[in-house]
């Protein structure tokens, strides 16, 4: 058995993975397995390996389906820069009882609307139900100042500020009044009311009133969590796998020069060694040590596992268009790009002057 060194194998970009299957079976066909160095991959060891890389997008936009709105009555369950499979749970709402003994006095039915301004801070408005709401009052909608919520335009629900609406549900407006006179108002979603409220309905003490909430997952990848006065923020942030050398699969292997010739013999997509036609030449150089640290084998294995890597949709000189905080809607160059905090320095235009202004890579957008 000769010395077990790198080889690579060239085939169409794209096939890798096709090609690693049909080797893999044909190396166990022949028996050949001793011939080479087991690579350990997603838990267990392979004969052949294709270099992957982990990216992990920003988006330039907000309210997609892999934002929550987390306010801090939820206990958070997830942690910042944590990775979250689909279905896993973020966050909790633990059920509300009553404190002490009393009556439901009312319970009227509303629409509960969140509108949060552009320096994050919330407005919160509470519509009675017979009035209902315009149908531009949806989640995402930007709002501004006298943005009617009611089909009626009444003044008392015009919205107040720039911003954008991230809560829009029915509820319920309870009234409780206690054995001793005091009396509480609790906002209720309907999804949430306990069915045993119901008005001149009495309930002793620690009766549960509100149900438990729970928060998850609606896609797996990187959480990002973002803390503001009113609420947390959370995102998930898609992880990609790309191939690292497209075009090519990697094996360490003490095969003859005919055997590696017999191995590729009649497979597809113009399958070849690097090297001569008739000749493998084994890899080395800086193209070895980037094979090494991705299989995680040799001197040059990682000692840990590698966080994603971090990939912008900007460019340094692009021109974007700020779209929240104190500087929305002005426009401007970016200077520098931060990868690691997802920040940029946009030099926005102030009384005829450039100014820079650092500003997470969600709060800009492409003009």
């Amino acid at each position: 058995m000769q010395r077990k060194r790198w080889y690579a194998i060239q085939t169409y970009a794209g096939s890798e993975l096709r090609l690693k299957q049909q080797l893999e079976e044909r190396v166990r066909k022949l028996g050949w397995e001793k011939f080479f160095e087991p690579i350990p991959q997603d838990g267990g060891q392979e004969l052949f390996f294709v270099p992957v890389e982990e990216v992990v997008t920003s988006r330039s936009g907000r309210g997609k389906a892999s934002d929550y709105r987390i306010p801090y009555d939820y206990e958070l369950l997830a942690a910042n820069n944590e990775r979250v499979q689909r279905g896993a749970l973020l966050a909790r709402r633990p059920p509300h009882y009553l404190p002490k003994a009393g009556e439901i006095l009312t319970m009227e039915p509303c629409w509960r609307v969140i509108v949060e301004n552009q320096t994050h801070n919330e407005l919160e408005y509470l519509i009675p139900g017979d009035k209902g709401l315009r149908r531009e009052v949806r989640v995402g909608q930007q709002t501004r100042p006298g943005f009617p919520l009611t089909p009626d335009g009444d003044e008392t629900f015009l919205v107040a500020d720039r911003g954008m609406i991230v809560a829009r549900e029915k509820a319920r407006r309870v009234v409780v009044k206690y054995e001793d006179g005091e009396e509480e108002v609790r906002v209720i979603p309907e999804a949430y009311l306990s069915p045993q409220v119901r008005p001149g309905r009495k309930l002793p003490k620690d009766s549960e009133i509100e149900r438990e909430h729970k928060v998850y997952a609606r896609a797996s990848g990187l959480l990002k969590v973002k803390e503001y006065k009113d609420k947390r923020e959370l995102s998930i942030q898609r992880i990609e796998k790309r191939r690292l050398i497209p075009g090519y699969v990697f094996a360490k292997m003490g095969l003859d020069e005919d055997q590696m010739m017999e191995l590729i013999r009649g497979l597809e997509r113009s399958v070849r060694f690097v090297g001569s036609r008739t000749r493998p030449v084994p890899i080395e150089g800086p193209e070895l040590l980037l094979v090494q640290r991705k299989a995680a084998v040799g001197e040059a294995a990682e000692t840990e596992a590698a966080a994603p890597k971090v990939e912008v949709e900007f460019e340094v000189g692009e021109v974007v268009q700020i779209v929240e905080g104190p500087f929305a809607d002005f426009t401007g160059a970016i200077r520098e790009i931060d990868k690691e905090a997802e920040e940029a320095v946009v030099m926005v235009k102030i009384f005829g002057r450039e100014t820079p202004v650092r500003i997470g890579l969600d709060g800009i957008t492409k003009v």
